[in-house]
């Protein structure tokens, strides 16, 4: 399977209201008219960086992201809009800090980045950008949007544009849980046990606030698990490399895919490719395209019921501390 693939469905379960909420606000276009005001921002990431000048050959990419420390110091601060994001919980009584405030150890960054592919390729082999995903925003106490502004200047992508994808694809709810499938039952206890759905053969493949769906051995997303989910830094920061892989095409990685219909440096549909890679300006990646194209222009990540909405439900199992 491509390892691009995300496939943005989210299915009924536990996280059933969340799920519903998060699709039909967008959908049905049913955000308030009332407004709140977000900080003036006095750096604010409104354009993408240019694209790779090697974009149509193999060579090396002259795109370069922001390091991390680069990329904090542009970060207005803003209010957390999701509380929980930013709390430690306990699931099943094991300790963890908040996704928020997760910091990958660097064993954990060396193991993502020598992780395959069930092709046998590295990560960094498949995208040369994940050399530079760390999740280390260097941050205090960073709000949700703290974080997606830090990811939007590391990775030279616009900052409302992440905004307007991560309401689509989580309403910013870093423990929303996606596209349920069923799996055999030697990969069903490799998933975390929040991610299982109880007495079934399915587990929630997708985790975390941009829903990076992860499959074992190499299939889908290999060694992001579980970074995806303890981490929101990381979570948005290898999201962010791999919109950025779609847009630059790095030494020619992604017309390595032989698809003939592949173009870079085109915005949104490097934006629909989380969706939907393949092929190239696939039914999938358009209509992708379209939902957050909307969500942008409502800027509904400012909407008084887009800040005011809290998750009725967590997976089970799961207590804040």
């Amino acid at each position: 399977m491509l390892r691009g693939f995300h496939g943005g469905r989210m299915f009924a379960g536990f996280a059933v209201f969340c799920a519903i909420t998060a699709l039909a606000l967008w959908r049905d276009h049913e955000f308030s008219a009332a407004t709140v005001a977000m900080r003036r921002e006095a750096h604010a990431q409104t354009t993408w960086v240019a694209c790779n000048r090697n974009a149509r050959n193999d060579r090396p990419s002259t795109f370069r992201p922001l390091s991390d420390r680069a990329a904090a110091a542009l970060v207005t601060p803003e209010p957390e809009v999701r509380p929980a994001n930013g709390k430690p919980y306990t699931i099943d009584g094991v300790r963890y800090p908040a996704p928020n405030d997760y910091v990958p150890t660097a064993a954990q960054v060396a193991q993502f980045r020598r992780a395959k592919s069930s092709a046998g390729q590295t990560n960094i082999q498949f995208n040369p950008y994940y050399q530079y995903v760390d999740g280390h925003d260097g941050m205090s106490n960073p709000s949700t949007d703290d974080l997606i502004q830090w990811a939007a200047h590391k990775w030279g992508i616009p900052e409302n544009w992440l905004r307007a994808e991560y309401v689509r694809e989580t309403y910013w709810n870093d423990f929303l849980l996606g596209d349920a499938s069923p799996v055999s039952a030697s990969w069903y206890k490799l998933y975390p046990v929040q991610a299982r759905v109880p007495h079934s053969s399915k587990v929630y493949q997708s985790m975390g606030l941009t829903q990076v769906r992860w499959a074992p051995y190499g299939v889908l997303h290999p060694g992001t698990e579980p970074l995806r989910w303890l981490s929101t830094a990381f979570n948005v920061d290898y999201q962010a490399a791999t919109l950025r892989f779609y847009y630059d095409n790095p030494q020619g990685s992604r017309s390595a895919w032989n698809d003939p219909s592949y173009q870079p440096c085109q915005q949104w549909n490097s934006v629909g490719a989380w969706f939907s890679p393949y092929p190239w300006n696939n039914t999938g990646q358009a209509d992708y395209v379209h939902s957050v194209q909307q969500i942008l222009a409502q800027r509904a990540w400012t909407s008084s019921s887009f800040v005011d909405w809290s998750p009725s439900s967590f997976p089970p199992g799961l207590k804040f501390r």
